[in-house]
């Protein structure tokens, strides 16, 4: 095999483990925004609740209002029934008595319904700030290994790196040119072994002249069809 083609295939190598951890990273930050979209919802969830919570104790706060004003109404209204000196007046009063005292009843339920609202609302939020602060420590967990991961895959890539750029001047600038060149596109399959003489990056037979290159010389070979380097593989023993 050609040295500078074995060397490209090191570093090809090197290129793939880089690309592998790279996506690890990745990986790594989708889960962890995941998470954090998680807590972020409950944190919303807890948050409308409040407001829910807010609304209705100022609901309740204005009927309990009107609740004591009923009442207060309704206490001079029995006063002024014990002065009045015709029927027509005690009629007149006994009506705003009736209606009064529908008003306070509808008021108390409404009061009273407002309350189990309350306490049930009071409940879930009770309920989502357990489960907010659940979450919150199960992200802290995850964190604190994503970052221990983190960091070993950066200090992995500086390693391969540091291999990477120790190779790289011993090999010909015009072949490390054209290997750079079809990598753009290849992505980690510039170079690529030939498996039933045919070339494993676009799976097209090869002519009996570009095998017969491959079996005679020490040249680097491209193939025909797709243009990434070709080399065969030893025999196993």
């Amino acid at each position: 095999m050609n040295p500078d083609l074995k060397k490209l295939l090191d570093i090809q190598g090197f290129d793939k483990q880089i690309a592998e951890l790279e996506q690890e990273l990745r990986r790594i930050q989708q889960k962890e925004e995941r998470i954090i979209g998680v807590v972020e919802t409950k944190l919303s969830q807890m948050n409308d609740v409040k407001e829910e919570i807010e609304e209705l104790n100022k609901d309740l706060q204005f009927k309990e209002e009107l609740l004591k004003d009923t009442l207060e109404n309704l206490n001079k209204l029995e006063v002024k029934l014990n002065s009045v000196t015709t029927e027509k007046q005690m009629q007149a009063v006994n009506t705003e008595i009736d209606i009064a005292k529908t008003n306070k009843t509808v008021l108390e339920e409404k009061i009273e319904s407002l309350k189990e609202q309350i306490e049930q609302k009071r409940k879930g939020l009770r309920e989502l700030e357990d489960r907010y602060e659940q979450l919150k420590k199960t992200l802290r967990d995850y964190q604190d290994r994503f970052a221990k991961r983190r960091e070993e895959i950066h200090n992995k890539i500086n390693e391969i790196n540091s291999l990477k750029e120790e190779l790289l001047p011993t090999i010909d600038k015009k072949i490390l040119k054209k290997y750079e060149k079809i990598n753009r596109w290849a992505k980690g399959t510039a170079i690529v072994p030939v498996m039933k003489d045919a070339c494993y990056g676009c799976f097209m037979k090869l002519t009996p002249q570009v095998l017969a290159l491959l079996e005679d010389t020490d040249e680097i070979v491209y193939c025909p069809n797709c243009g990434r380097m070709l080399y065969l593989e030893e025999p196993s023993e």
